[in-house]
């Protein structure tokens, strides 16, 4: 009988097969994989594009297996047939152990096009068990899944039933001895006793460190404590009633952040909760100090405190020098050692991924996934614990989307584009709306990357994406403000943003009077402190921001100013604007400008002068023996060129004015194979151009900036080439030397005799400059005697 859906509509071909018999749902599953067009039938078009996307089958196997599927020479196989073929042990029966293996995997391995959660049921896992069992021949990878799943196994039963159980362990079984005069942490951990780790740490930094055998504890028990406890990459949390949930960002081992939020706004309880959102370490000294306590706490009341993992909780990450990013490694290398480091890897690798609160709000480090349609149910199902975060180059949709949650970021542009990280996307207003809307959430919160306007949290996509970040002045000069954001039960699911500016640690127990975890300490005069350090820190941060702009598109605005035509000065508006155009950011170029003493009193910029600026000091050898190794190359290869100077000279002029501009001179060195990038050429030119038109405007020609007399450029480019051969006159950067000096090499190899245009005395001039009275003279001998 033909089955019709609600309203009375036919249903499509495969819809009206669909088993109710749950053994066969799995099948059913599989089924579905091949039938793309879903019309109840695997066409042969359809079974071998699936087929040979697992990369294991040739095309020969692939119609062998076909037919054999096929078992009414239709051309097409139908549910009964291929349920028979599956159950009857001739799929696979055929097959070689990878090629088994393979099609094994084919039945939950995910696609770019398949990142459904709907494919990973319990029924697909049925299907998979049901072919190992008509296929004994199992690959070494599988060999291996299994060994290391047993192992697991063994390791589960081996802990105890009651979590709580394993913490509780009297302090002299540690055997800790007399001579250690340092902190004693009670065990087991009570709440009491993390308070006293914390006030330890506030007052002695890592000067007094913990014992090991206390750190080897915490990591420990923590770790166990916490897998049992959030065992799911997701935390579904509620607000404490009464109470609230804070939710801190990057802290990155700064200690005094840790201190000052916890003394602020109270130590964590089941009332008090707060949910630290990954990067707790790395970049900062005391990463090692902020775990211990949060650990503590953990340990003291499983309910007070949820930890989600960062892009730096992430072993390669913390191998990194601090400089780079890193840290952590050698933190821990110092401190306490190998065996506790990897004690502190086992840690990470139980963090949670996410969080969400009340079921409305979405908690996490780095941001959205690049898969669409994604749902919080699929985000649980990502296995979190094997690795501190997947390979850079993961290919697996379920590490992709990990990689994702910890390093993404939010874009103003609708869209999902390539992160300038290297690792996870960059996500648009559109992907924030449509993530929220299908898991019905009111925004997200994340962290992960400092706010652009120096403050401790920004909001993006109209509010639905706010950034937390509370480390503040990061990395000890980022001028920045740290905030939390906190959700009260009582205004659920309104919240308030607060703002920190954290003083120094040795200077935090003289503003904070201790008493039962409260503060009294002298508040406003530590906010006018913070607020005059933000903002000197916060301008010197942004010309920083300015200079590094300008170095790395330096390249691009010569060529801009040699495309234009533009000249070698511009007024401060029009500056403004081209600075605007090619450097990303909002950045304050008319205060730039006068900061560094840019315009002069008709409101006008030496542009060339000030490009000429900043430039790179390249300290490493290798680079430095590269660099003269190209130079070398570059001299040779124009030196060994034999062209005529006449032709050479009158390619400057290219439309034939008798004047030249600084296009010009671009595409008569563009003309030579000297071996140089476009933008070194553009830079170049630049110098060249810049340093010619000074000497003109020296000589009382104010419009040379913007086009000259060949002959007078060919004048002026003489008095150039001597300045840069070591004569009087400004200095030219070695770059523009040595390549003057192939320029001048070429020059030299014509003959006097052969000078014979209108630019007769100007060459004349170059060939004295660069031959030599002793040389012409020299040559003239050898014609006579020739």
């Amino acid at each position: 009988p033909r089955v019709r859906a609600e309203g009375g509509s036919a249903m499509s071909g495969s819809e009206q097969l669909a088993p109710s018999n749950p053994k066969e749902k799995a099948l059913w599953d599989a089924f579905q994989k091949f039938d793309v067009n879903n019309d109840g039938k695997i066409q042969q078009d359809e079974f071998q594009k699936l087929m040979k996307s697992l990369g294991s089958f040739s095309a020969k196997e692939i119609s062998r297996l076909f037919k054999e599927a096929d078992s009414d020479s239709s051309g097409t196989v139908d549910w009964r047939e291929f349920i028979k073929w599956i159950c009857s042990g001739a799929a696979t029966k055929t097959m070689s152990a990878d090629s088994a293996a393979s099609f094994a995997r084919l039945l939950t391995r995910e696609t770019r096009d398949e990142a459904c959660f709907a494919e990973q049921t319990a029924g697909n896992k049925q299907l998979i068990a049901h072919l190992k069992e008509t296929h004994q021949d199992k690959s070494e990878a599988e060999k291996a899944r299994d060994l290391k799943r047993k192992q697991l196994q063994a390791k589960k039963k081996a802990t105890p039933a009651e979590p709580q159980a394993a913490a509780k362990v009297p302090e002299n079984n540690l055997d800790i001895g007399d001579a250690y005069t340092g902190f004693r942490l009670p065990l087991p951990v009570t709440p009491e006793g993390a308070r006293g780790l914390l006030q330890h740490y506030l007052m002695n930094g890592d000067s007094d460190p913990l014992h090991p055998k206390y750190v080897n504890y915490l990591t420990t028990q923590f770790t166990q404590l916490y897998r049992a406890r959030h065992p799911k990459p997701v935390v579904y949390t509620d607000t404490p009633k009464p109470g609230r949930i804070i939710v801190v960002g990057d802290t990155h081992g700064q200690l005094a952040d840790v201190c000052h939020i916890l003394y602020h706004l109270g130590t964590p309880t089941s009332q008090n909760k707060f949910l630290f959102n990954g990067d707790m370490v790395d970049r900062g000294a005391y990463g090692v100090e902020v775990l211990l306590i949060l650990f503590a706490f953990f340990l003291s009341d499983s309910e007070c405190i949820i930890i989600h993992r960062g892009n730096h909780e992430n072993e390669d990450m913390n191998a990194l020098d601090a400089d780079a990013g890193g840290g952590f490694v050698d933190e821990v290398m110092r401190k306490y050692g190998l065996m506790a480091y990897r004690r502190f890897v086992s840690a990470f690798k139980v963090l949670s991924l996410c969080s969400v609160v009340e079921k409305e709000i979405f908690v996490v480090h780095g941001g959205l996934s690049r898969v669409a349609s994604m749902s919080i149910d699929y985000l649980n199902s990502i296995d979190h614990t094997e690795v501190t975060a997947p390979h850079p180059m993961a290919v697996d949709i379920k590490d992709q989307v990990f990689s994702d949650l910890v390093w993404s970021d939010p874009t103003d542009q609708n869209g999902k584009f390539k992160s300038d990280r290297g690792i996870g996307i960059k996500f648009g207003q559109d992907i924030t709306t449509k993530f929220c809307m299908q898991n019905r959430l009111r925004f997200v919160i994340r962290s992960h990357q400092v706010p652009e306007d120096g403050r401790g949290y920004m909001k993006q996509h109209e509010g639905r994406c706010v950034t937390i970040f509370s480390a503040s002045n990061y990395c000890g000069d980022g001028g920045n403000y740290g905030a939390v954001l906190v959700l009260d039960s009582q205004h659920f699911p309104k919240y308030e943003i607060i703002e920190h500016y954290a003083v120094p640690l040795e200077d935090m127990p003289k503003m904070l009077k201790m008493g039962n975890g409260g503060v009294t300490g002298a508040k406003e005069k530590q906010k006018a402190v913070s607020e005059l350090a933000t903002t000197a820190k916060r301008w010197e941060r942004e010309l920083e921001k300015m200079i590094i702009g300008v170095i790395e598109r330096k390249p691009a605005l010569w060529a801009h100013l040699v495309d234009m035509s533009l000249g070698n000065t511009l007024m401060i508006n029009d500056w403004r604007d081209l600075m605007s155009e090619f450097i990303e950011g909002n950045h304050p170029w008319p205060d730039g400008a006068k900061h560094w003493g840019l315009v002069d009193p008709q409101g006008k910029i030496d542009v060339g002068r000030f490009l000429g600026r900043w430039v790179v000091n390249m300290e490493s050898d290798k680079y430095s023996s590269f660099l003269n190794s190209a130079v070398k190359h570059v001299y040779e290869a124009v030196v060994g060129l034999d062209m005529d100077l006449n032709k050479t000279l009158a390619l400057f002029d290219a439309d034939g004015d008798g004047t030249v501009d600084v296009k010009e001179v671009r595409q008569v060195l563009g003309m030579f194979d000297l071996g140089l990038t476009s933008s070194q050429l553009d830079r170049l030119t630049g110098q060249i151009f810049r340093q010619a038109s000074k000497v003109a405007r020296d000589n009382g020609d104010n419009e040379a900036h913007v086009r000259m007399n060949v002959q007078e450029f060919l004048g002026h480019f003489t008095v150039v080439y001597k300045q840069a051969s070591g004569g009087a006159g400004p200095e030219l950067s070695d770059f523009a030397k040595e390549a003057l000096n192939a320029i001048g090499g070429l020059m030299m190899r014509t003959p006097a005799d052969q000078l014979i245009s209108d630019m007769e005395k100007a060459a004349v001039k170059i060939q004295k400059c660069f031959r030599g009275v002793s040389v012409r003279k020299d040559q003239k001998d050898q014609k006579k005697q020739g």
